[in-house]
């Protein structure tokens, strides 16, 4: 074995690098996960309502106090000119960073609800969910939303 090891050191100087390396990487304790930021922000993005102009992409923000998430983004009219108001959500992060969210709000005889799931990181993540709602003539109607989120300020 002392051999092979100096024979390594005299032809390929790099190898006994890796080695160290390797052997130094499984003697380690395992990583601890980076703590979660308190704020974070992005991009909150929804398929194209029947009755939208457009797909819907704004703002989002999400705060995490303890094991408690809060969620906004603004509400807009279908053509996306005017803010009404704010989808605000409520929910939970466990130990490895697993959010889920759900939020649930009316607008002129829609009830709309919200669920979104995910997981962060300390550099970020992306929540993926459902938008479902029952107009006032009844029928049900959904889409699917991605926000992506990055750190931002407390």
């Amino acid at each position: 074995m002392k051999i092979s090891v100096i024979l390594a050191v005299a032809v390929l100087p790099e190898l006994l690098v890796v080695t160290f390396a390797q052997s130094e990487d499984q003697t380690r304790p395992p990583l601890q996960p980076q703590p979660l930021a308190h704020a974070y922000r992005g991009a909150f993005v929804c398929e194209k309502q029947p009755a939208a102009a457009d797909i819907l992409h704004v703002p989002a923000d999400l705060a995490i106090r303890g094991d408690q998430v809060q969620f906004g983004r603004p509400m807009f009219n279908l053509d996306g000119t005017r803010v009404l108001g704010s989808e605000l959500g409520l929910g939970s992060v466990d130990g490895r960073g697993a959010v889920n969210i759900a939020s649930s709000w009316s607008f002129r005889g829609i009830s709309i609800r919200g669920v979104y799931e995910g997981t962060l990181t300390s550099s970020g993540g992306t929540l993926t969910g459902t938008q479902t709602w029952q107009g006032a003539d009844g029928a049900r109607r959904s889409r699917t939303c991605q926000i992506a989120l990055v750190p931002g300020s407390t």
